[in-house]
């Protein structure tokens, strides 16, 4: 099962991350099904943030309740690895994750972001395919409300009337049939 990232939100995980390093960033991931269309940075309470991540409880609060707001679902957790690979350490997998979330580490190892994607059951660790997708996303994101929906009906049948009359009006007259 392969995961998009918005191209959008790859590139603010990556300059945040180089932004802080070397600290370790971390922050939650959101969107729909397995499109990634939201990071939301959460502070690091880490004691050591150079070589571990641990999320702010009251920051995590707060992004889970803007999400909630966004009707996004919570899709998994997001941390930098500043000076190694982007494959999970033991302190990484210790914690204890929700096993249907998702973990996504960006590395800055090389000079270059590397992102990897990973499921992290128990003690066991599976990469997941990550694509980058250079659009927003297949589908909105963000629903449309009653009054948008209107708005636009109501937009396409004034075009649709416009485009009636310019049409009648360049019309050329009806010949004179009269004898």
């Amino acid at each position: 099962m392969a995961f998009q990232i918005a191209h959008a939100v790859a590139r603010q995980i990556a300059e945040e991350a180089s932004t802080a390093a070397p600290e370790e960033t971390c922050g939650l991931l959101a969107g729909r099904e397995q499109h990634i269309s939201l990071y939301l940075p959460v502070r690091n309470r880490a004691p050591l943030p150079q070589r571990e991540f641990q999320l702010d409880p009251a920051e995590q609060l707060k992004a889970l309740k803007h999400i909630d707001a966004l009707q996004l679902r919570w899709l998994g957790v997001c941390h930098s690895h500043p000076l190694s690979p982007p494959i999970p350490s033991e302190a990484d997998i210790a914690p204890p994750i929700a096993e249907d979330l998702v973990h996504l580490i960006v590395s800055l190892e090389k000079g270059t972001p590397r992102f990897k994607l990973w499921r992290i059951e128990r003690a066991s660790v599976y990469p997941l395919e990550l694509v980058f997708d250079t659009e927003c996303a297949k589908e909105r994101d963000y629903p449309l409300t009653r009054p948008q929906q209107a708005a636009i009906v109501a937009v396409a049948f004034a075009a649709a009337l416009l485009l009636l009359l310019i049409a009648f009006a360049l019309l050329p007259p009806a010949p004179n049939l009269s004898p």
